[in-house]
């Protein structure tokens, strides 16, 4: 089997090589492909390319022939995307079909990673929107990630070329990046117990509820598609997430009970997201039925965790 995953050196990247490292026969072959050098992994070989330079990435593709292709690379949250809108398009449309081109050179499967933010205004109606729900995104994430399964749809189908669509929810985990709501929260509190802050914890929409799990769990979910990519229909879109909305002043109250540190919360306008639905999850029995899949780690377990990454990181 040869694995190649876009975007390696991005948080969902680095750990689903780490996985596939642990977890593919030892005749496999994995392939990590990024803009930049990355720091070396044993067990994988990492490539620079440039998503945007159509023949550099065709060529990478051909020369690896790939079994399965796992195309994570994109701007990562809904933030980034709002804050560069010009710059979101580009990197996900372009990238995306330079990609679709060159895998359907191949015979390989392409497993999409798009988002349960695809549903936008949708979640107005339904918290636990199911995959036969219309997409109505609200966000350039939303948007761009949408009119990327269009182009894989388009491009690959007219190929004969196999690929799947995963719209996760919101996976967290240690070491992601701040511009995320729980390492955010766990970031400024580890600052504030050190001394290293003011007592002030900035937040934004306290009652907003997502639906929250471990990125491990997540990557769990990309080595059972691996397992059963047979069974898995053409063109199979799949939500991933663990099914339940939590609203983010649970989150912040699970982490203010694991530390000792008094805390004077702010409301801080730049962490108000526009009017939107307060409550975005997913159903995600469709997957569940066809893999077998179940999150396993607790939600408690997985921000203990993160607030742990927050403190050791501050050495």
């Amino acid at each position: 089997m040869r694995v190649l995953v876009t975007g390696a050196g991005d948080y969902l990247g680095r750990r689903l090589l780490e996985a596939l490292r642990q977890i593919l026969p030892p005749d496999s072959r994995i392939l990590g492909i990024e803009r930049g050098p990355q720091p070396p992994l044993d067990g994988v070989t990492l490539l620079a390319v440039d998503p945007f330079d159509a023949a550099s990435l065709a060529g990478a593709v051909a020369a690896f022939d790939p079994t399965i292709v796992f195309h994570l690379a994109a701007l990562a949250s809904v933030a980034q995307s709002s804050a560069s809108p010009s710059y979101a398009w580009r990197a996900d449309l372009l990238g995306t079909l330079n990609l679709a081109e060159a895998v359907a050179r191949t015979r390989a499967t392409l497993v999409f990673l798009s988002s349960t933010v695809v549903y936008g205004e949708a979640f107005r109606d339904r918290d636990r929107p199911d995959e036969r729900v219309t997409p109505r995104p609200d966000t350039i994430s939303g948007r761009t990630k949408n009119a990327c399964e269009y182009i894989l749809r388009d491009v690959l189908a007219n190929a004969g070329v196999r690929h799947l669509v995963l719209r996760p929810s919101n996976y967290i985990g240690p070491g992601q990046s701040e511009t995320f709501v729980v390492a955010s929260l766990a970031g400024q509190i580890a600052r504030i117990e050190r001394g290293l802050a003011p007592p002030n914890l900035a937040v934004g929409d306290l009652s907003a509820g997502r639906d929250f799990f471990d990125v491990a769990d997540f990557t769990g979910a990309c080595l059972r598609v691996i397992e059963r990519i047979d069974d898995l229909p053409d063109g199979g879109i799949f939500n991933v997430g663990s099914g339940v909305v939590t609203p983010v002043s649970e989150i912040l109250d699970a982490l203010l009970g694991m530390t000792g540190a008094t805390v004077t919360l702010q409301v801080t306008p730049e962490r108000l997201r526009p009017a939107g639905a307060r409550r975005e999850g997913c159903d995600p029995g469709a997957f569940a039925a066809a893999t077998g899949w179940a999150p396993t780690i607790p939600l408690a377990r997985s921000l203990a965790t993160i607030l742990a990454a927050a403190r050791a990181g501050l050495g």
